[in-house]
């Protein structure tokens, strides 16, 4: 007995159909997955991106600022220390307190500005009259003071004795605002008159308060003509 294998045919078709589903079916759903995946990542590759680039400029912001503040410092430092020494010299050239400048142009400073090392000085000694011939007639002396500085010294105490003692001794005196000072004796019956003869006399200036031999205190002798 013989078979016949149309019967089978019917089964083969059905499962080549089958096939061709399946890999369609896979093809989309292959489609699908890929596009679903890809979809998903591209906002994420996006935000990464433009994260990064924000995060830079903030950093650069900052670096900026940094930057700024510290030239600013160092601008501020500079004029401090300029006016600070423009300050230290305008003091040093003031000068001895209670100086006043004179019609001679000369400047007068009280005798207690007179500090060592600088001293008194008797710079004038000048006698009226200049040629002594009578014993009646007093005989002045003009005194003038100045220091070792040059500066004109008002208030220093003057004090002026014949040597030998021929005259009468005047009580100290202050020299006045312009340095100047006159002191009056008269001749005892002891001064001698004669033709060039000269009497001495002894000048002290000093500051009241000094010690009559030293500190500022200065001296020198001065003398006058005599003639019958």
């Amino acid at each position: 007995m013989i078979r016949t294998d149309q019967p089978r045919r019917g089964p083969a078709w059905a499962r080549v159909l089958a096939t061709i589903a399946g890999i369609a079916t896979l093809g989309l759903l292959g489609y699908f997955a890929s596009a679903g995946s890809a979809g998903p990542l591209a906002p994420a590759a996006d935000s990464t991106s433009t994260s990064s680039t924000t995060g830079s400029t903030s950093t650069d912001t900052t670096s900026t600022s940094t930057s700024t503040s510290t030239t600013g410092s160092t601008t501020t430092t500079t004029p401090t220390t300029t006016t600070t020494s423009s300050t230290t010299t305008t003091t040093a050239d003031s000068g001895p307190a209670g100086q006043i400048k004179l019609a001679s142009g000369r400047t007068s400073i009280p005798v207690s500005s007179v500090v060592l090392p600088a001293r008194l000085v008797i710079d004038g000694v000048r006698f009226t009259p200049s040629l002594v011939v009578s014993r009646s007639r007093p005989v002045s002396v003009r005194v003038h003071v100045s220091d070792t500085r040059g500066y004109v010294v008002r208030d220093a105490l003057v004090f002026v004795r014949a040597t030998p003692l021929v005259t009468s001794t005047p009580a100290e005196q202050t020299t006045d605002q312009a340095g100047y000072v006159t002191l009056t004796m008269s001749p005892k019956a002891t001064f001698p008159l004669k033709r060039g003869y000269h009497v001495q006399f002894f000048v002290r200036t000093r500051k009241e308060g000094d010690s009559l031999l030293a500190g500022v205190s200065s001296r020198r002798l001065a003398q006058v003509a005599t003639a019958r």
